[in-house]
């Protein structure tokens, strides 16, 4: 139930060092940053430092490697230290790329080169057993040549046509689709031929340039060049993957280097400098954390710090909630309301009992609670937040279950040891009530306790849910209790009229007698009517407050009769229908009635005792190694 204490922390150092100290002191401190230029006012003329991109251009370059040559990594991998400068990381790396690309250059030329060859030789393989010059079916006088291939089905068609035409078709080779032929065609008639040719598909073929003379020979060259460049490949590839895996190890270092400059850049864009070449950060860091860090930065020649307690400062301290394991599930809903600030008390404990013992109370079944707590038990396995909530929760239920003698509705499988609702009635109505005033009591020692620990006197003395609320409170309640059981008063109404009237005057006028009594710079803010009306107020609030705990009781009476309800309908079925009927009315009670006692758990800790003293308005504690 506490608030870790803060000290507030502001160093200098020069500025030339600045990447060595955030990576030795900040990257995982306990500190939250505050913005140096406003801390410090004009005076010191300060500069935010303006982000660097450089570490992130270079985090890409290495990324865009590793996808490249397919180099697994974790994204997430860090240095722990500085090991290089940016400028030489840099320098490295495209080292590092240009010696991987030269490879590949040479490796995709050769590649090309070596796809040529392919078709060479792909063009000369039905050609090859001709013993003739290829530069002399080119400059034939007075007919065309036409090299290439046709399907077999068409190669039939296209013989057809050529009949009348002067025209010669040589079958030089097939494979199971094509035939491979030489046309030669009068030049008078080349167009006309050219059409058939293209009616019929035929895909002709360029010889190029450089191929002439014996076809065989031709072929010969162009298989032995496959050879060498396809064996001079493969070296240069293996070559190439030997490279990577040596350049691998250094690759990932400086990736992780790279990902420690990010983080330094990020925790940069909460410092300043100025014209002098210094460096300043200042932030909230927890005590604890502090008494670690402080004698490290006292061996730094160049650096320097100043240490202040968050009275001593205008800033306000962040709140770090600082709670057991058992009751540390119940931040979550404290945190649902607002953090508290720094000076005032944490409810988590005061939650999580006060929870518990109302959930419990409201809804106290044996059956149904074991199930809520298996329900957070699944919930907790999945990190979701509630999970422990329910898990308590469900204790709750199955502790009250036990006092009410109460498994899934059923009165009648384990003995009361407490009451049994239904049967007591009037009995629970005042167990409600009687909870409702220890804990509206409970909560005006908490308000009293933030004001002696505020030092806010007017909190203490005179506020509604100070000592003047308190005892105007507790003499109403206890006269009015002592009068019904007694039927007399236990003091004469003149007395009990002083320490009525006393209390609602003290809050009426609290401004007033702050000011005369503890020097306290307070102005009246209302006028005598409007305080006429904060009175009344106060008397309805906590009137309706204390009769509002009567839920409560009315809740545990309504579990047992709704679960009366699903087992009279369960019993006019026969069989299979009565388990159905009592499985599903069980069911809907687990969900609806623990969804709605859930929510009046909430209500009463949130209007009924966090009104009465609890603000709330803390600011959540975020130190540099979350941000970043």
């Amino acid at each position: 139930m506490a608030v870790e204490k803060m000290k507030l922390l502001s160093i200098t150092g020069r500025e030339e060092n600045i990447d060595q100290f955030i990576s030795d002191y900040l990257l995982d401190s306990g500190m939250q940053t505050e913005n140096a230029v406003k801390v410090f006012e004009k005076g010191w003329k300060l500069t935010n430092f303006k982000y660097d991109s450089t570490a992130k251009e270079l985090l890409k370059e290495c990324k865009t490697i590793f996808d490249k040559y397919k180099i697994k990594y974790n994204p997430n991998a860090e240095s722990e230290n500085l090991k290089k400068s940016l400028e030489l990381i840099g320098n490295e790396l495209i080292e590092i790329r240009e010696n991987l690309e030269e490879f590949e250059e040479y490796i995709n030329e050769r590649k090309k080169l070596l796809e040529d060859y392919k078709k060479k030789s792909q063009l000369l393989q039905y050609i090859k057993h001709l013993d003739i010059d290829l530069n002399n079916l080119y400059n034939l006088n007075f007919m065309k040549f036409r090299y290439g291939k046709i399907s077999k089905e068409n190669f039939g068609k296209l013989e057809n046509s050529f009949k009348d035409l002067n025209a010669l078709i040589i079958k030089i080779g097939e494979d199971d689709k094509y035939k491979w032929i030489f046309c030669f065609i009068n030049k008078d008639i080349s167009a006309k031929a050219d059409s058939y040719l293209n009616v019929f598909k035929f895909e002709r073929f360029w010889l190029p340039e450089e191929i002439s003379g014996n076809p065989k020979q031709i072929w010969e060259d162009c298989e032995k060049k496959i050879q060498e460049i396809s064996f001079d490949i493969e070296n240069k590839e293996n070559e190439l993957s030997r490279i990577i895996d040596r350049d691998t190890e250094e690759l990932l270092s400086l990736y992780e280097d790279i990902n420690l400059y990010i983080k330094i850049n990020n925790v940069k864009k909460f410092m300043a400098y100025d014209e002098n070449g210094l460096f300043y950060i200042i932030g909230w860091i927890p005590a604890k954390e502090l008494a670690k860090v402080l004698p490290k930065l006292s061996k730094e020649k160049d650096i320097k710090y100043v240490v202040k307690n968050h009275d001593e400062v205008a800033s306000v301290p962040p709140t770090k909630l600082k709670n057991n394991k058992f009751v540390r599930p119940f931040e979550t809903l404290v945190e649902m309301y607002g953090l508290p600030n720094y000076t005032e008390i944490d409810p988590t404990t005061f939650v999580a009992i006060t929870a518990f013992l109302l959930f419990g109370f409201m809804f106290g079944d044996v059956g149904h609670g074991l199930v809520i707590f298996l329900i957070g038990i699944l919930m907790a396995r999945k990190k979701i937040s509630l999970g422990p909530v329910f898990e308590v929760g469900g204790i709750a239920s199955m502790v009250f279950g036990v006092l009410y003698g109460s498994v899934f509705g059923k009165e009648d499988i384990i003995p009361s040891i407490f009451i049994k609702p239904m049967e007591n009635i009037q009995t629970m109505l005042i167990y409600g009530i009687a909870i409702g005033v220890i804990l509206i009591i409970l909560a005006m020692f908490l308000n009293i306790r933030n004001g002696i620990k505020n030092n806010d006197k007017k909190k203490i003395f005179f506020e509604t849910n100070g000592l003047a609320g308190l005892i105007f409170y507790i003499v109403v309640l206890g006269s009015g209790v002592y009068f019904l059981i007694k039927g007399k008063m236990f003091v004469s109404m003149g007395i009990l009229s002083i320490f009525i009237v006393v209390p609602l005057i003290a809050i009426m006028f609290k401004d007033f007698f702050a000011k005369v009594l503890f020097k306290e710079n307070s102005e009246e803010k209302s006028s005598f009517i409007e305080k006429i009306f904060e009175v009344v107020e106060i008397l309805l609030s906590f009137a309706s407050n204390t009769i509002s705990f009567v839920r409560i009781s009315a809740f545990a009476i309504n579990h047992v009769g709704l679960c009366m309800a699903i087992y009279i309908l369960s019993n006019m079925m026969n069989g299979t229908g009565n388990i159905i009927v009592s499985i599903i009315g069980n069911i809907i009670v687990i969900v609806l009635e623990g969804l709605i006692v859930g929510i009046q758990v909430l209500r009463l800790e949130y209007y009924e005792l966090f009104s009465r003293f609890y603000t709330g308005d803390g600011k959540e504690y975020k130190p540099l190694k979350e941000k970043i």
